[in-house]
């Protein structure tokens, strides 16, 4: 083999390595990427469906121990995390009312959100949850009904 076909082939073998170099710079960036920027988000969202799930059940659980008490004005209560009991008010469709304001609301049948990052408003009988600032689930009083966005 002559000089020039073996530098050329050094020279080959260089660029093919280059190129294997920088495909696994790639493939750790985007690794890297998945692991420390999309999971913790993923998380974050799975703690919320969580919440919400557990808001939806304890909306049901009202309304179970409202039928089951003969239709009360307000009923009790008592979840296995929390040392107390709590009053819930129902409106005449037999769901939590939304009288005493939406956060109110929420501390008694919702999960642990930071107050600091939610946010509520209440228009035409429905709370409108918002996280953040962005829009989270509404809830219509009328019906039970839980609206995710």
């Amino acid at each position: 083999m002559t000089r020039a076909a073996t530098d050329e082939r050094k020279g080959i073998q260089r660029l093919q390595n280059i190129l294997v170099v920088l495909l696994l710079l790639v493939l750790a960036a985007v690794a890297a990427r998945m692991v420390l920027v999309e999971e913790p988000q993923k998380w974050r969202q799975t703690e919320l469906d969580i919440a919400v799930s557990r808001f939806i059940d304890s909306l049901w659980l009202a309304r179970t121990e409202w039928m089951r008490r003969g239709k009360p004005k307000e009923v009790a209560l008592l979840y296995e995390n929390k040392a107390q009991q709590t009053n819930v008010v129902m409106n005449e469709q037999g769901w939590p009312s939304v009288e005493p304001g939406c956060l109110q609301l929420w501390q008694h049948l919702g999960s642990n959100v930071p107050g600091s990052a939610l946010d509520t408003e209440l228009e035409n009988g429905n709370c409108h949850y918002r996280i953040n600032q962005k829009p989270w689930f509404s809830y219509k009083s009328d019906r039970g009904q839980v609206v995710r966005k």
